[in-house]
This record gives structure tokens, sequence and C-alpha cells, in this order.
């Protein structure tokens, strides 16, 4: 088996979107936004966040960073930036929470475990 997976002629991807809809907030996982063509990859995702999160548009840099992680689960660069801009808001919660999961997503986590330490 080569170990890579094929859509079989009678997938509907408008019902595995309302599947996925209902099952989005599990694990706090969101669903990415489809965006016609733009921001297709990942690289494209955590530089147009990045720019966003320059410009102080915070909420739309997090969506995005949320977008990253969701598509790559173990993108720790996705989780610094998204801990950051909590850091940045004083929202201690969310980013406790944001470190958590990359301490459990994340093979190289001694930052965040540090940074975890140091804000509990």
């Amino acid at each position: 088996m080569s170990g890579e997976r094929k859509v079989g002629e009678n997938f509907d991807s408008d019902k595995a979107d309302s599947i996925f809809d209902k099952l989005k907030n599990v694990e706090g996982k969101i669903k990415p936004k489809k965006e016609d063509g733009k921001l297709k990859n990942i690289s494209n995702l955590m530089n147009e966040a990045k720019y966003l999160e320059n410009k102080g548009k915070l909420d739309e840099a997090i969506d995005l960073y949320k977008q990253v992680i969701f598509e790559l689960p173990d993108a720790s660069k996705a989780y610094g930036a998204l801990a950051n801009i909590y850091a940045k808001q004083g929202d201690v919660n969310s980013e406790n929470d944001v470190l958590k999961k990359a301490i459990s997503n994340c093979k190289d986590n001694k930052d965040f475990k540090n940074r975890l330490k140091e804000i509990e």
C-alpha cells in the first residue's frame, strides 16, 4: 500500500464540510477559511499573519495563525507567534492554552515549557 489517500468518486465535499462544521470545536480546532485560491499554503498563511500582526490587526493575525496550526499541528512558529500576540494583549489564559498545545504537539518544545513556567 502506497500510503497515499485517494478521494473516491462518491466523495461529497459539501457533506464532508457540513460534518466538519458540526465537529469543528473538538479539541479547540477551527475550520480554515476558504479563500478562493489565496493563501494556498502554510508559508503564505504565515507571511500574511505576520503582515497583519505588524499592521496591528491582531485578531485577523490570530485567525491565520490558528489556520496554520489546524493545517500543520506541529507548527512551532505559529504557536510562538500566537502566544506572543496573546501576551501583548494581556490574555494570560489564552497564552497559557496555546503554550500547553504547543508542548503537546511540537517535538522541540523546551522554549514553550520554559515560557509556560514563567507565566504560571
